[in-house]
């Protein structure tokens, strides 16, 4: 494989299916201003940017080291804090700081320094992807706050305190990012795109070759499938934000991995007939940008998803395939009625989500079958779509409970409801009773505060470290009897 680090091309021959990011810049290429806090991807400590070719430009996200797989940065370019400060590869020291870096000193940002790396690569990354007018004056700098919290939801201080930390972007706003030195660090942005459009991997010719390495990228849709209905033991990967976790803390080895995300078609969201069709490589990040407009409920819920860097490399079919209870996705999808196209070797299937999961970690997927991609009804004429999570933390955390709706209402009766939770059983469930009473029914008062009755005989949640049982029936009636509330 090859990648573009900082401004030097790398090869690496065939590397370790479990070889992190993180640990290979630390102990192979010993760039340690990249730092392991966590290791699952909630600290932030660890965030560098990954380039990656898109239609013929370089994107740049803010990615966790320690859950990124060496094998998925091929074709990419990796940029870490070490060529903000001085290039490690020929000892040049730079003059000045980066903006960012001087933004921080000068609202003391920065206290014991341990999540300051972190921090610093989120506002790069965030200012190189903020329109220059979006910055221009203080006044449209205020609308992007949220743009800047979102951006560093995934960076834990333990020491400083945020604001300094908000004020050092603050202080970025009246900044030409024109010159931002960035890529005068690492050789500047069409030295760059050349590098990577030369690295482009070609196409394996058959299922035998596209088999054989440790991690497998097969670039076509007729590879991947034939390479794992050859060896379905083998474990599919795509972003690797929760099987990473494996190898971090459940030190367990992985031999032998497919990644789906080098299939075009698998990386491919689009709308067709008021419906979403979502590719198995397609990124939480991706899909939150793309349902703002038709379905807000989606973005939302995205919004309080992990983190950014989780975001950028987790998918949608991967928080589906896990086959969580906890979950956050599936709710919303369930009461949307989505469907899932199946495929096994050169055949597909398509089935309605609600009957993927079979009991804990069980799914309907057979041997040597994935799932292609998700199909998203859009919200009918009149259909409320509505999702809320409750965790101990606003942001990057996991829920306790996560309840979505989707409801139509004709005259004031219920002519079409579904209900749909998270956290509440072995898996992601449609609270069918509760459903059942409401449809075809006036609402009333008297009507919702039947609801905690129709939802005990839904649901039988468990105590555990994040809910009693009693809060987590509780908590759920409270959500779905003020949703109802709410419209009437």
């Amino acid at each position: 494989m090859h990648l573009l680090l900082n401004k030097t091309a790398i090869e690496v021959v065939d590397p370790a299916a479990d070889t992190t990011l993180l640990q290979w810049l630390r102990e192979s290429q010993y760039l340690t201003a990249t730092k392991e806090g966590c290791a699952v991807g909630d600290c932030g400590a660890c965030t560098v940017i990954v380039g990656e070719l898109e239609q013929g430009a370089i994107v740049y996200r803010s990615v966790n080291a320690c859950i990124a797989l060496l094998g998925s940065l091929d074709g990419c370019h990796l940029i870490t804090l070490d060529i903000l400060q001085c290039s490690a590869l020929n000892n040049e020291l730079h003059e000045e700081l980066h903006p960012v870096q001087q933004a921080m000193v000068d609202c003391h940002s920065s206290q014991c320094g341990f999540c300051s790396p972190g921090f610093v690569m989120s506002l790069v990354v965030w200012w190189l992807n903020t329109p220059a007018d979006a910055l221009a004056t203080p006044e449209a700098f205020a609308k992007h706050r949220h743009g800047v919290e979102l951006a560093l939801s995934g960076n834990l201080c333990r020491c400083t305190g945020y604001h300094p930390i908000l004020l050092a972007a603050d202080q970025l706003a009246p900044m030409d990012r024109a010159l931002d030195p960035l890529f005068d660090y690492v050789g500047g942005y069409d030295n760059c795109l050349a590098q990577l459009q030369s690295m482009a991997p070609p196409s394996q010719s058959d299922a035998h070759n596209v088999s054989i390495k440790t991690y497998t990228v097969p670039a076509t849709l007729k590879e991947l499938a034939l390479a794992y209905e050859a060896s379905p033991q083998t474990r599919l990967v795509a972003g690797s934000t929760d099987l990473a976790l494996d190898i971090t803390h459940g030190l367990k080895s992985i031999d032998r991995l497919i990644d789906v995300t080098g299939v075009a078609e698998l990386r491919s969201i689009e709308q067709r007939d008021n419906q979403i069709y979502i590719g198995a490589g397609v990124s939480l990040s991706d899909v939150e940008a793309f349902c703002q407009k038709d379905l807000p409920a989606m973005s939302h819920l995205l919004g309080r998803f992990a983190s950014r860097q989780v975001r950028n490399r987790g998918t949608l079919v991967g928080n589906i395939a896990n086959s969580s209870p906890i979950a956050d996705i599936p709710p919303l999808l369930l009461v949307m009625d989505a469907q899932l196209i199946l495929q096994r070797g050169l055949n597909q299937r398509t089935i309605p989500l609600k009957e993927f999961n079979l009991g804990y970690k069980q799914t309907a997927l057979k041997a040597g079958e994935f799932i292609h991609s998700v199909i998203l009804p859009l919200p009918s004429l009149g259909q409320r779509v509505w999702v809320e999570k409750v965790s101990k933390r606003a942001e990057d955390d996991i829920s306790a409970t996560c309840v979505a709706i989707s409801m139509t209402m004709e005259k004031g009766t219920i002519t079409q409801i579904n209900i749909a939770c998270g956290g509440m059983a072995a898996i992601p469930k449609m609270a069918s009773e509760t459903q059942s009473h409401l449809l075809d029914q006036s609402l009333t008062h008297e009507l919702i505060a039947q609801v905690p009755l129709w939802l005990a005989q839904d649901y039988q949640p468990i105590d555990d470290m994040r809910a009693s049982a009693a809060y987590r029936q509780q908590v759920t009636a409270n959500l779905i009897q003020g949703f109802l509330q709410e419209a009437m």
